[in-house]
């Protein structure tokens, strides 16, 4: 007897996760600073509540509530609270080199309520895979806890894993449907953002007057505002037309001449509460900036009284 042939369907996956690299679901404190990191696959950070702040390499983003944000493989990414309302952010990295993902580079994404029920399940689902409880509460940063966090239950739940991949390829799907063809939502206007961009130089402007005395590093400024060095290099000359180096020293050399101005130290004074390691360097660096040293500056100054 001949065997009859079926006709069939071989089915596509054109989002498939094969690696689970983190789980946190993580309660902040208001003051949480992470000074960043970088890492050859993917990651998103979803805000359940509050409001944090998101520095890449490629922009700043501010998110709330609902918003959710991916890092693309070796992207540098830091983290932000705004000091004033602490947040509970849920964070999967993930392995995945479908070609569809590439949807996902540079986007900040708003959630509807069947995306937030998926990332529900796979939450309680990471919870019945994993050993470590996958929402336990921390205000650690992620480089205080452990390199490899998940550790498999000795005996989870059946299908656990699959449930746990298909969760995260069904959210990741829907999330291209639903935002396929509509304009990608930055995370604000184009004015807007130029903006934030100024406000944020300016809060650097103003950390650097305020603590110029302490002689403040780029590893500092890096610290404090949760930035990359390569980005605030290229924020900082972008809108002072300078580096920040550069920009420390007009700051000292202000300062330096309202102190002249004022007589309220002498030179070799001046040149010690700026910072400068001799008289000499104080006025060789005054006289490049402009044009005269510091004695005749103070000349200038009082033949105009």
């Amino acid at each position: 007897m001949e065997k009859k042939r079926y006709r069939f369907i071989k089915l596509k996956e054109q989002i498939s996760i094969d690696k689970i690299y983190s789980f946190h679901y993580n309660e902040f404190n208001k003051d949480f600073v992470y000074s960043g990191e970088q890492h050859n696959f993917w990651e998103f950070l979803y805000v359940d509540k509050g409001e944090v702040e998101i520095t890449t390499d490629f922009a700043s983003f501010h998110l709330t509530q609902g918003d959710m944000i991916f890092y693309s493989p070796n992207e540098f990414h830091s983290l932000k609270c705004n000091r004033r309302t602490p947040p509970n952010t849920f964070i999967v990295a993930f392995g995945c080199k479908s070609e569809a993902m590439r949807f996902f580079t540079h986007k900040m994404l708003r959630l509807g309520n069947e995306e937030r029920q998926l990332l529900l399940l796979l939450i309680e689902e990471a919870d019945k895979l994993f050993l470590l409880p996958v929402a336990s509460p921390s205000a650690k940063p992620k480089s205080d806890l452990p390199s490899f966090p998940l550790t498999r239950r000795d005996k989870p739940d059946f299908g656990a894993e699959q449930l746990i991949k298909i969760y995260l390829e069904a959210l990741l799907i829907r999330l291209i449907r639903r935002n396929q063809g509509q304009p990608t939502k930055p995370k604000l206007s184009s004015v807007s953002a130029e903006k934030g961009q100024r406000d944020l130089v300016n809060r650097i402007i103003e950390y650097l007057d305020a603590h110029l005395l302490e002689h403040p590093s780029l590893d500092t400024l890096c610290t404090e505002f949760a930035l990359s060095k390569s980005y605030l290099r290229s924020l900082f000359r972008d809108h002072t037309g300078c580096g920040v180096t550069e920009y420390v020293v007009r700051l000292r050399i202000e300062q330096a001449k309202r102190h002249i101005r004022e007589e309220t130290y002498n030179m070799t004074e001046i040149a010690e509460r700026l910072g400068y390691t001799s008289l000499h360097y104080f006025s060789r660096q005054f006289k490049l900036a402009t044009g005269m040293s510091p004695s005749e500056y103070s000349k200038t100054m009082q033949a105009q009284v």
